[in-house]
């Protein structure tokens, strides 16, 4: 087994190794955890779309089981809200929230995603994302089938691994490849890249994602659209396809770059869906957010656009940036249990494996992981308001010797698709909530001898953005 599975740093987790004991004993460990963090309060049901049986969403068994109904399983109740279809998770206005796949413990994510339906009665729709040259198809679509309370299933083919000219991503490997053929050709063969898709058990196809080449910006546009538009027209009846670009931070942050890629885009009005990725740099620490104005401030922009002109926006591995951009506009954003879900940084070289993972806690309140004997601190004042997640009463047990860093990530997951929700858990609209949150957790913050990683420098100019 690598040091990177415990490595939260690094940003390029591909090339998983294959089922090896090692690999066993920590997907044994997961359903340990799943199974602890599952039992919390009763179980509960939610109505499959389409009238297909029921998914028991929340208590022991949450996001694993299908059944005929309510009544045929003892002491279970059933939620006055369905569990909704593809289409209605991907309908403007309606905040989506995508998990994506981890490199270990992903059994953990179906029952998560179970949770979250419940906490947040039903608002916020729920997506799962892989990243197709990481492991066999197979695997990929048991993982995505087993996400039964996700309507947006993603499997991404990851096409900007090709431009390691433009972007510092990591190296293509043997294994990539004899998963993903595809990546073994320039151009793509684009029919190749939909049916990858298909056999991972994808129903939110991806144009290729190519990267786009801000050296020669009218071109690279031409043929990242062009790819597009072919993969658009190779779709079934039934199938729906998302615009799929992936870049460096310079097109979102520089003026000239930025509104030639807001011209395509209104030029190009077939593509309903877009999915933007763009690459944050190396430097920036697991779990803390973006600084740079100008790359915010292009976020925003976009997010706007896509508002205004009845796109939905979707901004993969952004965590808590990309949870900010639905007050802008923007439709949906990802996140993960492991720093690579959270954020799309430049590879480097060497990363931090090895190294024992630092004991974080995830504060609502000041939307930010602090360290734990930061979170310590603050639970001993009075007005300190306590988690009522399902993964919380294991994780702070006063008897809990050894920090559980599973259950700490599975806490952030459930609090960031809480956060998603707020619109309809507060009754107000969800830019409103946003915004009065960002503002409440900069004066939480301001209250708080906060310093090194537990600070939340991410705040300040947020506040200013709003």
């Amino acid at each position: 087994m690598t040091s990177q599975w415990d490595d939260e740093e690094n940003g390029d987790l591909f090339d998983w190794a294959e089922m090896t004991a090692a690999s066993r004993d920590a997907e044994q460990e997961a359903e340990a955890v799943r199974q602890l963090s599952s039992t919390h309060g009763p179980a509960v049901s939610a109505p499959m779309p389409g009238g297909e049986g029921s998914l028991i969403v929340q208590g022991p068994g949450a996001g694993t089981t299908v059944i005929a109904s309510p009544d045929e399983v003892s002491g279970l109740s059933d939620v006055p809200y369905t569990l909704r279809t593809r289409d209605e998770a991907l309908e403007p206005g309606t905040p989506l929230m995508i998990v994506h796949r981890p490199h270990q413990r992903g059994t953990t994510i179906p029952g998560l995603l179970g949770n979250l339906f419940v906490a947040t009665n039903g608002a916020v729709g729920l997506g799962a994302a892989v990243a197709l040259p990481s492991a066999t198809a197979q695997s990929h679509k048991e993982w995505l089938d087993s996400c039964k309370a996700a309507s947006v299933r993603i499997a991404d083919p990851h096409g900007y691994l090709l431009d390691s000219d433009l972007l510092r991503v990591k190296p293509i490997s043997d294994r990539s490849l004899r998963y993903m053929p595809y990546l073994g050709q320039a151009p793509f063969d684009v029919n190749e890249v939909l049916q990858a898709q298909r056999d991972a058990g994808a129903n939110l196809l991806l144009s290729p994602g190519r990267a786009l080449d801000s050296s020669d910006v009218q071109r690279t546009l031409d043929t990242v659209f062009a790819e597009a538009d072919e993969a658009l027209s190779n779709l079934a009846a039934n199938e729906r396809m998302a615009l799929n670009l992936t870049m460096s931070e310079q097109w979102l942050s520089r003026p000239a770059l930025r509104e030639a890629l807001f011209d395509q885009l209104l030029d190009q009005e077939q593509f309903a869906v877009w999915y933007v990725r763009v690459q944050w740099p190396s430097g920036l620490r697991a779990l803390h957010q973006p600084l740079s104005r100008d790359l915010l401030l292009g976020y925003k922009r976009l997010s706007q656009l896509a508002e205004d002109e009845d796109r939905v926006l979707l901004l993969p591995q952004t965590g808590l940036t990309g949870w900010l951009q639905l007050a802008f506009g923007s439709s949906g954003f990802g996140a993960g249990p492991f720093g690579a879900g959270q954020a799309f940084k430049e590879h480097s070289q060497g990363g931090g494996g090895g190294q024992e993972p630092v004991a974080r806690y995830f504060e609502p309140t000041l939307l930010h992981s602090v360290e734990k004997t930061v979170h310590d601190a603050m639970s001993r004042h009075d007005d300190y308001v306590a988690c009522d997640c399902p993964y919380c009463p294991a994780l702070l047990a006063s008897n809990t010797a050894v920090w559980n860093h599973e259950l700490a990530r599975l806490h952030h997951l459930y609090s960031m698709g809480k956060l998603a929700g707020l619109g309809t858990l507060t009754g107000r609209s969800l830019s409103s909530a946003v915004r009065r949150t960002v503002r409440a957790a900069t004066a939480a913050a301001g209250s708080q001898p906060l310093a090194g990683i537990s600070s939340p420098q991410h705040l300040p100019v947020w506040d200013q953005l709003l």
